[in-house]
């Protein structure tokens, strides 16, 4: 959808962008298809906040199925208007709180979406979870600052507990940069579109992920302090200087110094 026909579109109907909720709608067309070319021509296709449609345009012709989760109804109402497609399912609900195994089209294999950017590390969060176990592949759009911090591994500010999390399942690709001209209303952001494909084999075994987050949170508590102040709080001083003395970690550096394997180290370790 093009920018003069949205904006033909809101002044039609009287609505208008919600800030509150991300709609920050995508306007450039080659920028839907190149999303689009990314996906599988196998398999059902969730896409999240579909707003206006103009990636659904371009995902239908590529997709055995597509189910759109939409949080607004009069955005929901408008894709079924505009869309006679019997692959398509527009879902009105919230993606943070919708069950997917109730979803048209479950289980699915890529997941897709301009992600509204104020809740985009919660659903990235969403598709590590069991019941997106299926799921192989994502095309996402985020705030470039939150792509920067989702692909660092090599530690530094943008080092965290978002590319940590992340990382022993799916690795991280980046797609292509995207400026603020392309979207309706033009945010105050740059953006950038990500693949994440889901590794043949997770890098840390499934019944010691649950330690691995749990240890990755405690050691970036707070961003400023050594990791043994950090983990303090945890475990106790003792047993923190133990744990820390067992994984040959300098307890006077900072979560951030630390490569993703001492993270591991230390779940394996964790009393």
């Amino acid at each position: 959808m093009l920018t003069t026909d949205l904006k033909r579109y809101l002044s039609r109907t009287g609505f208008y962008p919600n800030r509150n909720l991300g709609q920050n709608f995508l306007v450039n067309d080659s920028i839907a298809s190149r999303i689009a070319d990314e996906i599988p021509a196998q398999g059902s296709v969730l896409e999240i906040g579909p707003g206006f449609g103009s990636l659904t345009e371009k995902l239908l012709p590529r997709s055995e199925s597509l189910s759109a989760v939409e949080i607004s109804g009069r955005m929901a109402s408008f894709l079924q208007r505009r869309f006679s497609d019997e692959r398509l399912n527009v879902i009105r609900d919230d993606f943070l709180k919708v069950d997917p195994s109730e979803l048209p089209g479950y289980p699915f294999v890529t997941i897709v979406g301009n992600l509204p950017y104020y809740i985009s590390s919660p659903i990235i969060f969403r598709m590590i979870e069991q019941s997106f176990r299926h799921v192989q592949k994502a095309v996402i759009m985020l705030q470039r600052e939150v792509a920067i911090r989702l692909s660092t591994l090599d530690g530094g500010r943008d080092y965290g507990k978002l590319s940590l999390q992340i990382w022993p399942i799916f690795s991280v690709e980046n797609l292509i940069d995207v400026s603020a001209e392309d979207f309706y209303p033009v945010p105050r952001v740059l953006s950038r579109v990500v693949v994440l494909n889901r590794r043949s084999r997770p890098l840390i075994p499934e019944e010691l992920y649950g330690r691995f987050r749990r240890i990755v949170k405690v050691s970036f508590a707070m961003r400023r302090k050594t990791i043994i102040n950090n983990l303090k709080p945890f475990l106790g001083k003792d047993e923190a200087l133990k744990l820390l003395e067992i994984c040959d970690i300098n307890p006077s550096l900072r979560a951030e110094q630390l490569p993703p394997d001492r993270f591991v180290k230390m779940a394996e370790a964790l009393p």
